[in-house]
Parts: C-alpha cells; sequence; structure tokens
C-alpha cells in the first residue's frame, strides 16, 4: 500500500509555493496526490500534475464535484458531458483513477429512493463504458447518509454488480458515519476495492455532526478517533492490499501538525512497521 492525500489540504498550509507544498508531504512518506476539480479553475490540472511530478509525487485520482446523477435530465447529461472531458484529459496527463462523487439530492422516498439508484447506475454505467481503453479507472464511493442509494453496504453492493469494471473506493468515516461496520464493508465489498479514502472520528463536546444517533463528533488526525483502523491496516496487509490509501481529515480547523501526524499514522501501517 502506498500513502497519499487530498492535495489541497497541502496548498492550504502556507507554502511559498505549490510545489514546496506537496514536497514537505514527500518528505514525511506520502507518495501520491488526489487532486479534485473544484481546484482546477485556480490551478489547472496540467499544472497540477506537473508541480506533483516536481516535488516526487506521482498521480493517483482526480475527485469530481460533478452531479452526473441529476434529477434533472439537462443537469445530469451537462455534467456527464463535463466529466467526460476530465477523463481526456486524465488520459493524456496519466491520471489513473477518476471518483465521481454525486452531489445528488436525498431520498425522501422509496420511489425516489429507487430512482436516484437507476441515475447511479445509469450515470457510472456510461463514465465506465467512455474509459474503457483511456486507462483511467473509474470509482464509487461509499457516501455518508441514509437517504442516498450509494452509503449502505448493500446498496454498494447492487450499483457495483449493475455496472462491470466499476472500481470502489472504501471510505472508512462515510461508514461509521451511517452506523455501519467497516471491516462489514471491507468483507462484502473488498473485491471491487481499488481506492481507500481513510478519516477518523473523536468525540467534540463542543459540536460536530457527523452521525445521526451521536453528534458530538468531529474529525481528528487520523489514528487519534474511534474508528477501528489497526483492525482495518492488519486485514489490508494480511491481504495484501495495493490500493492506494487516502490522507482525508475533516475537521473544522486543519492543522498542519494534524496533517504530519496524519501521514505519519498511515504510514507505519501501510509500511506494517
Amino acid at each position: 500500500m502506498n500513502v497519499s492525500m487530498y492535495t489541497a489540504y497541502a496548498r492550504r498550509q502556507g507554502f511559498d509555493t505549490p510545489v514546496d507544498a506537496f514536497r514537505h508531504f514527500y518528505e514525511q512518506g506520502v507518495r501520491f496526490g488526489d487532486m479534485c476539480d473544484d481546484e482546477f479553475e485556480s490551478l489547472p490540472m496540467h499544472l497540477y500534475c506537473q508541480y506533483l511530478t516536481e516535488a516526487g509525487l506521482g498521480l493517483s485520482s482526480v475527485v469530481s464535484m460533478l452531479d452526473i446523477a441529476s434529477f434533472d435530465p439537462q443537469t445530469r447529461a451537462r455534467n456527464i458531458a463535463a466529466v467526460k472531458g476530465l477523463i481526456d484529459q486524465m488520459h493524456v496527463l496519466g491520471v489513473p483513477r477518476l471518483m465521481p462523487a454525486p452531489s445528488v439530492r436525498q431520498a425522501y422516498s422509496a420511489d425516489e429512493f429507487t430512482q436516484m439508484r437507476e441515475l447511479l447506475i445509469a450515470g457510472f454505467s456510461e463514465l465506465v463504458d467512455y474509459a474503457r481503453g483511456s486507462g483511467v479507472e473509474v470509482m464509487l464511493e461509499n457516501q455518508s447518509t441514509h437517504i442516498r442509494a450509494d452509503s449502505r453496504i448493500d446498496d454498494l453492493r447492487l450499483i457495483l454488480d449493475a455496472v462491470p469494471g466499476l472500481g470502489f473506493v472504501l471510505d472508512t468515516g462515510n461508514f461509521w458515519c451511517i452506523g455501519e461496520d467497516v471491516m462489514e464493508a471491507y468483507r462484502v465489498l473488498g473485491d471491487r476495492m481499488t481506492h481507500i479514502h481513510c478519516k477518523d472520528w473523536a468525540y467534540d463536546p463542543y459540536g460536530g455532526f457527523v452521525r445521526e444517533n451521536m453528534p458530538r463528533f468531529n474529525g481528528v488526525a487520523i489514528g487519534d478517533g474511534v474508528l477501528p483502523l489497526g483492525e482495518l491496516f492488519a486485514a489490508l496487509r494480511r491481504d495484501n492490499c495495493s490500493c492506494n490509501v487516502v490522507l482525508e481529515v475533516n475537521a473544522p480547523r486543519i492543522s498542519l501538525e494534524m496533517l504530519d501526524k496524519s501521514a505519519a499514522f498511515l504510514c507505519r501501517e501501510c509500511s506494517g512497521v
């Protein structure tokens, strides 16, 4: 396993240049960078890739926030076309994975839930077909609310089975948010897993919002929270997992110290040292 990170975190830490920011985390043991498409307006993808490469980091994935499962047909078609444009750029630049994160509205009835699932299957199927032969793998991530069709283990299995070739991104924190066991998720969905988003939660007496029936939790440095990450990484090492493990911190304030501590934890766990 190799450690990757959301590169936006590095860019926000006050380094003089993006290369300086990325190189700092390379020196901590991070080996890849994951980009978000909402950053490309300020830093185009080709420059992002150039700076990552100059810092020694490999290219891991692009996360797209465009809604490929919108209930509005025109919006859906426009966004799918835009994501296909991202795939074209990624093919040229050598970025190997794309994770659309559909910003679908929440489903408030059984009919809406079923429609959402069908739209997700249709959108991901179209993108997987388009990406075939490009060197870009399309992936599905579990989300964090009961009233989405891409959050629960059983629903995710159904979508993955309906879309051959679609990879799975296991997000440790999102499963915890809806009360599902991350180890059970790995058991059921691990055969399609090609990427891991790793974050952690801890009790916060002053707020927090990540779990419906346990509202006083917030993001902390990875390894400092309540998730069974030691057990998960032991299983990943046992199974010779080769996925990139992405450093993700969802906290009100993300400090360089928090990121460095998270990187150190992930590097230890991925190497088994």
